[in-house]
């Protein structure tokens, strides 16, 4: 039997358009139909607090925090949290947000677009109910569709490259666990433009004391997910000078040189292998990307207006619905 609950994923490197795109699919499927239930989940909830992010030297021999390894995620947190969202279709108690505190920018995409959604959404959503209950569906009767839930899940490390290439990849566990791997691409250029144009972004303490330089352990501590957030009053991070170049772009390049490929080179199933500075020198504007990963990869390589990202991305979740509504159960 198909799970009641849907992981969406929403991956790609900062500033790509993630979670305003969350927040769009979100409005729209959450009012399309009564019998589904949808929220968010951000992965920058599940960063270690901010006494446990670990520090790097840059090439220019700056010492900073990291905040862009995955190193600086409770993965294991992560991924527990993906598997009860699975089991009960909504956040574990444990998980409260302090990523909605963050500032808002414009989605670029008007109001009659969003409502124009909804009700084509809804239409569908609608029509593929009732397709469930004709006889020859394996759910024949007079009942009404049965709760679904889908969770809207923005981070910028979700995926892990193909079983094939490397099964004991960090995120396994969490890429086993999103149904639909999206991926937004954005070329360099724009990257270093919106994420140096950021105010900063809420993180949680305690702030690390500016004369130690901590580095986290491998080894996250057991998460009661039923249990209260304890964690650590709010602080504020803002990217020092060069933060885009010393660590945004080149971690997220060297985290994604299984998905990236070399500028102007067609597709192929081998991955870029070369130190950090070469794969940013091999990327360029790093947006061309391979489409035989398991990641279904936004159309325009970064290029289109958020509008017409709504609209492909409302596609791939109705075709999950579909495949998933529609489905024989024994």
């Amino acid at each position: 039997m198909a799970s009641q609950t849907g992981v969406i994923g929403i991956s790609g490197p900062s500033s790509s358009g993630k979670t305003t795109l969350a927040r769009l699919l979100q409005r729209i499927f959450s009012k399309a139909d009564e019998s589904l239930f949808t929220f968010i989940v951000h992965e920058d909830d599940f960063y270690f607090p901010d006494d446990r992010i670990p520090y790097t030297t840059t090439a220019s021999g700056k010492t900073v925090q990291d905040w862009d390894t995955i190193d600086a995620i409770d993965v294991k947190f992560l991924s527990s949290a993906l598997s009860y969202i699975r089991d009960h279709g909504q956040l574990p108690p444990r998980l409260k947000s302090i990523q909605d505190l963050n500032e808002k920018s414009d989605s670029g995409v008007d109001e009659g677009t969003i409502l124009q959604l909804q009700q084509e959404v809804g239409g569908r959503l609608r029509s593929l109910f009732q397709q469930q209950q004709q006889p020859g569906s394996g759910n024949q009767g007079a009942r009404a569709p049965a709760k679904r839930t889908i969770a809207f899940l923005e981070g910028f490390l979700l995926y892990s490259p193909p079983e094939s290439e490397d099964k004991d990849h960090v995120l396994r566990s969490v890429h086993k666990n999103i149904d639909v791997h999206l991926f937004l691409p954005a070329p360099y250029d724009m990257v270093k433009s919106r994420r140096e144009g950021r105010s900063g972004y809420v993180t949680s303490g305690p702030a690390p004391e500016p004369t130690s330089l901590p580095q986290r352990s491998s080894v996250s501590d057991e998460v009661d997910l039923e249990g209260e957030d304890d964690r650590p009053p709010q602080n504020f991070w803002t990217d020092p000078p060069g933060y885009v170049d010393d660590i945004v772009w080149p971690r997220y390049v060297q985290d994604h040189a299984w998905l990236i490929l070399p500028e102007g080179e067609s597709q192929k199933s081998n991955t870029l292998s070369a130190d950090s500075q070469e794969l940013v020198n091999k990327v360029g504007q790093g947006v061309n990307l391979r489409t035989n990963a398991g990641v279904i990869v936004a159309p325009g390589e970064g290029t289109k207006p958020m509008v017409d990202i709504l609209k492909w991305a409302v596609e791939e979740v109705l075709k999950y619905l579909e495949r998933n509504i529609l489905e024989v159960h024994e």
